[in-house]
């Protein structure tokens, strides 16, 4: 570059200028998310010689391996930085080329792309693309989803969804991984199942069968299907298949009925098909030789109701009469039924001698053929036979006998209870309580009898004797259970058993229910104490027992640890009155109850009691105290709700209640109908699991900060769930004063740790991130900030942005001043910025040299003399104005451009200081003032370089324009100048004839023409006064020939002027022959002089 300035400066203007090509005049980058770029482009020259010069990008992101080249054709190297910039940016901008062949600009737009990852089914690049490769190609897509890979699709997705996956990564990553992976980003629904018929029955089937039920399915995906089959006639192939295995949305499942399995009947089976999300059940029946003998169960219930009727009679609830007309009349309707049962005939025996009827009941015996050698014989029924004989007789021996008979009977059947009870009633042995009771609970420990007449007789001895109920085992709770359910029970003996059973020291169930329903029956407040105790000692606390604890301090009963398990089996939500005045009285001390039962406690007392009162003024401190407490632990409920509504003031909060207070306010209770869920994870938007609770039956409190904060289930299997568990969530405490109250207070805190944590912003800073995430204004003041640090020193990227911010109209004096001295680029946008830093008053001289330079170099002037003006005034660096001096000229001599009359008045300021002046400047003055007046310094200066061109045989047709003086001196004056601009590197010819007066014209004459400067062609010719010069030019280059149009061209010429061609021309014009004659002596005769005078060497 400084050499051609330097050329340009002497006025050598013969530098071939390259005619530059560009192969590719649109640059389209496509760049990978965080990646850089590299690539090239290419410009040559169509002439030869080499290209040379520099490329400006308009991107601080390009950076060119070299900024300046040299050669053709040349290659320009780049990396565009794509780092920070995000999927889908595009930027469009510009490499400028400033060379020896001129100025150019060649666009490029740079897209950043998304991240991809490559699979045989193509770019896989969203998650719109891999569900539709889950779709087409389940394998493909686990492997995909198991690859870290998975990440760059994710990159630009919701944050919440690279959170999940973050965390999937540590749980598992197969197919069911990948399932709920998807239907948590709502790429899919969950998929249920569903049967096209939920049962079957089956009445005659011979053999074994197969059988298949259809089960659907709503969506494509991935689930696993356990299936089991209950019923032992019943069996499944598979026991476990996946959605793998459907045929479209549909599997037909087999299943399998084994004949040898049935029984007779109906029998019933089910298929149960169990997802992670639903259970679904197939219900079977299968008949298999049904036989419906309604007489039979009615017979049956005839009897049960005779038994039914005694047991009233029993417990004195109906007469012997009325029981004995009843059973009378159902014992006869069986018989009828049923006529040759002999059964039937000894219980209408039985009924006879039971109802008084003897002489009925002996003939009803004496009916009955008894044997006692037969074979085969019913022994139960024979039993039962003779023990009615000894209700008929009161024959002791005969008694005696029977027992006899009777044991026997039962040594050889000891499982026969009906036999021990006919025992027990007739042998004198068991006339004691304590023997018979004996042997009845060893008959029931043994073969568990559990007939209504067996217990019978053990319950008519507590009756009988209510000391003979010495303990309360298994044997003796059943037998009172009996009782009470037949409302046997007697008040001696319901007492009794509570006073016995106040002295169990566990619990027992089956005792408890014997003693509520004692209660039932007689109310008292013995049998209360009684349950109350037992289910203390039981450590009962569920709602259901809270009737008895209430009943039990309703009636002030003294029972040590009463009011706790009042408190602990109340149910707060179903409680809506306020608590016994008791209740407060005993708590008043202190307590150990649990924070929900004692906040249940606060929350009665402040919902239901005057604060004036004195109970209200002893616990109001306590329950303060309570709430800070539990505010502090993050407790909340609804009675927790009003204590905290009562007592969390602001005046008293501290940071840390004012997080708990935030906490709670976040709270929520979560519950859900799946079943075997363990635990419930928070996932924050960053993938923090920030929770992890348990879970149970009731459900679990989580803290949710943030509408985006997900749930995650995890199973007991260990298997994680996401949005395919569907659950319900209530929101525990809301209150606005609260919230505004948080806000507050980490509204203040959060902007101090912002601040805190805030990165200073630094040009390094903004590089990184991208320029076009900060606002303007902050990078302005950071701009001018770091100039002023920096004490103006050059940086690259700081050059970047303060220009991009003057193309904003984003800038200052310091920002101006910053630029002037440091920025390039293209020629117009350098002009721009010397236009506004001049209004700015701020000092340009650098700026505009190097605008005059790169347009010297690149041969492109426009608009440029205010610069170079400006630039003169502040003093110019001589050889660049020189150059400029120079080149103006030329292109104002050559190429007709304007020049204004200040260039010119510098050129002649720089003559007349004395300074070299190169004749291609001299000559455009003298074009400039051959058409203008002038004074008299520059009337001097023109003389004078019109003597130095013509001295050097430099002239042009305009110099024909000066002074006549001047003219004669030089010679020009009678002189005919022609001109002819052609091409550079042309052959110029002259072809012309001269006409004398009305002579016929001669041929024409030609001449090969020098160029009198580059491609300015002048021809000096003298036409005398009867002379006409007709001429055209013709020029040649690159084989291909050009003539111009014919010219005629002739002389006004004057008598009397001076020199030798006006004495012939004086001659010529003169119209008298002998004064004609005598200027031709004269001539002649001066001419001799001359000669002989003037020696020509």
């Amino acid at each position: 570059m400084k050499n051609k300035i330097k050329r340009f400066a002497k006025g050598d203007f013969h530098i071939p200028q390259p005619e530059i090509i560009f192969p590719e005049t649109h640059i389209i980058m496509r760049v990978g998310e965080g990646e850089k770029y590299q690539g090239s482009f290419s410009l040559q020259n169509e002439g030869e010689g080499t290209i040379r010069g520099l490329v400006y990008p308009s991107s601080y992101r390009i950076q060119c391996v070299e900024q300046g080249f040299d050669g053709n054709p040349v290659n320009i190297y780049y990396t565009y930085d794509g780092r920070g910039l995000v999927p889908g940016h595009v930027e469009h901008g510009k490499f400028t080329i400033v060379c020896n062949g001129g100025e150019y600009d060649i666009a490029f737009t740079a897209i950043i792309e998304k991240p991809f990852v490559m699979t045989r089914y193509g770019k896989i690049q969203s998650l719109e693309d891999f569900k539709k490769l889950s779709y087409r190609d389940a394998a493909e897509a686990v492997k995909l989803f198991r690859s870290r890979d998975f990440y760059e699709i994710l990159k630009y997705e919701d944050q919440r969804i690279q959170a999940l996956y973050d965390n999937m990564r540590k749980w598992e990553l197969d197919q069911h991984a990948l399932e709920e992976f998807l239907v948590g980003c709502k790429q899919k629904e969950k998929i249920f199942l569903t049967l096209e018929e939920e049962s079957r029955a089956f009445i005659s089937l011979i053999e074994d069968r197969k059988e298949t039920f259809t089960v659907k399915k709503n969506t494509w995906g991935f689930l696993e299907v356990d299936v089991r089959a209950e019923g032992d006639f019943l069996s499944v192939e598979h026991t476990h298949l996946t959605t793998e295995e459907f045929i479209g949305n549909s599997y037909r499942l087999e299943y399998f009925i084994t004949m040898d399995k049935l029984h007779k009947g109906s029998n019933f089976g089910q298929i149960i098909l169990e997802t992670p999300y639903e259970t679904l059940n197939y219900e079977v029946v299968v008949e298999k030789d049904i036989s419906r003998d309604e007489e039979y169960r009615e017979n049956d219930r005839e009897f049960a109701g005779i038994l039914k009727s005694f047991l009233q009679y029993e417990g004195g609830r109906v007469d012997l009469d009325t029981w004995t007309e009843d059973a009378l009349r159902r014992i006869s309707r069986l018989r009828e039924r049923d006529g040759n049962n002999e059964f039937y005939l000894l219980a209408h025996a039985h009924i006879c001698l039971l109802g008084q009827r003897m002489e009925e009941a002996k003939w009803l015996l004496e009916s009955y053929n008894y044997n006692r050698f037969a074979i085969g014989k019913d022994v139960e029924l024979s039993s039962y036979y003779l023990y009615l004989t000894t209700l008929l007789s009161n024959d002791s021996i005969g008694q005696r006998r029977v027992a006899e008979e009777l044991s026997r009977s039962f040594m050889k059947h000891p499982s026969s209870w009906k036999i021990l009870c006919m025992l027990v009633e007739v042998d004198s042995e068991y006339k004691i309580y304590s023997e018979r009771l004996r042997v009845l609970e060893k008959q029931f420990e043994d073969y568990r009898s559990h007939s209504i007449w067996f217990y019978l007789q053990a319950f008519r001895c507590y009756r009988e004797k209510s000391s003979s109920l010495k303990k309360l085992g298994t044997f003796e709770v059943q037998v009172l259970a009996f009782a009470v359910k037949y409302k046997l029970m007697t008040k001696e003996l319901a007492l009794y058993t509570a006073n016995l059973a106040s002295q169990m020291k566990y619990f027992d169930a089956h005792l408890y229910e014997v003693l509520v329903r004692c209660y039932e029956m007689y109310g008292e407040s013995m049998i209360l104490t009684s349950i109350c105790t037992l289910l203390i000692k039981g450590s009962c606390t569920e709602q259901k027992y809270f009737k008895w604890y209430e009943k039990a301090v309703e009636s002030e009963l003294k029972i040590a640890q009463l009011y706790e398990y009042y408190m602990a089996s109340a149910e707060p939500a179903q409680f809506h009155k306020q608590l016994p005045r008791s209740v407060y009285l005993y708590f008043m001390h202190g307590n150990s109850l649990d924070y929900h039962k004692c906040a249940f406690l606060y929350a009665n007392l402040i919902t239901y009691e005057d604060e004036g009162s004195e109970i209200y003024a002893h616990y109001r401190d306590e329950m303060e105290v309570f709430a800070w407490n539990q505010l502090e632990r993050r407790n909340i409920d609804e009675d927790l709700r009003i204590i905290y509504k009562r007592f969390l003031v602001e005046d008293e909060m501290k940071q840390e209640r004012i997080k708990a207070l935030y906490d709670i306010c976040h709270a929520y209770w979560i519950t859900t109908k799946v079943p075997n869920m363990k635990f419930i994870h928070v996932i924050a938007d960053d993938g923090t699991v920030t929770q992890k609770v348990p879970y149970t039956e009731k459900g679990a409190r989580v803290f949710l900060y943030s509408k985006t904060d997900r749930l995650v289930w995890e199973a007991k299997d260990g298997r994680h769930y996401t949005d395919s568990i569907p659950y319900d969530s209530k929101r525990l405490f809301y209150e606005l004063r609260y919230m505004d109250m948080c806000r507050k207070y980490l509204g203040g805190l959060l902007r101090g740790r912002q601040n805190a944590e805030e990165e200073e912003l630094t040009l390094e800073v903004v590089k990184e991130k991208g320029l076009e995430n900060y606002p303007e204004d902050e990078i302005f003041t950071l701009c001018s900030k770091t100039i002023r640090e920096s004490n103006y020193e050059n940086d690259d990227f700081l050059t970047y942005v303060c220009y991009d911010l003057f193309q904003k109209n984003q800038y200052d004096k310091v920002i101006l001043t910053y630029l002037a001295n440091y920025f390039c680029g293209a020629t117009m946008e350098m002009k721009n910025l010397w236009k506004v830093a001049r209004d700015y008053e701020v000092h340009t001289h650098k700026l505009a040299e190097r605008i005059l330079t790169q347009m010297l170099f690149s041969e492109e002037l426009f608009q440029e003399a205010q610069v170079f003006e400006a630039y003169y005034e502040e003093g110019a660096y001589f050889r660049l104005e020189q150059a400029y001096l120079a080149y103006i000229s030329r292109e104002y001599v050559v190429e007709e451009r304007k020049i204004g009359k200040n260039v010119i008045d510098v050129i002649c300021q720089e003559y007349e200081k004395g300074e070299p002046t190169i004749d291609i400047c001299k000559i455009a003055v003298l074009k400039y003032y051959s058409t203008r007046e002038y004074g008299t310094q520059i009337r001097k200066t023109l003389k004078k370089f019109l003597q130095e061109l013509c001295g050097k045989q430099i002239y042009f047709p305009f110099f024909l324009s000066y002074e006549k003086e001047w003219l004669v001196e030089l010679q020009l004056w009678d002189k005919t100048l022609i001109e002819y601009k052609g091409q550079k590197g042309s052959r110029v010819m002259l072809y012309y004839q001269l006409q004398k007066g009305s002579r016929e014209a001669a041929d024409y004459s030609t001449e090969v023409l020098s160029p009198m400067y580059e491609n300015l062609y002048v021809k000096k010719f003298v036409l005398f006064a009867n002379e006409r010069l007709k001429y055209y030019f013709k020029e040649t280059i690159d084989g291909n020939s050009y003539r111009s149009e014919k010219e005629m061209c002739m002389r006004e010429i004057e008598k009397g002027e001076p020199g030798r061609y006006g004495r012939l021309n004086d001659i010529l014009l003169e119209e008298d022959k002998e004064e004609q004659e005598k200027k031709m002596r004269s001539y002649a005769l001066e001419d001799a002089v001359a000669n002989h005078m003037f020696i020509q060497y």
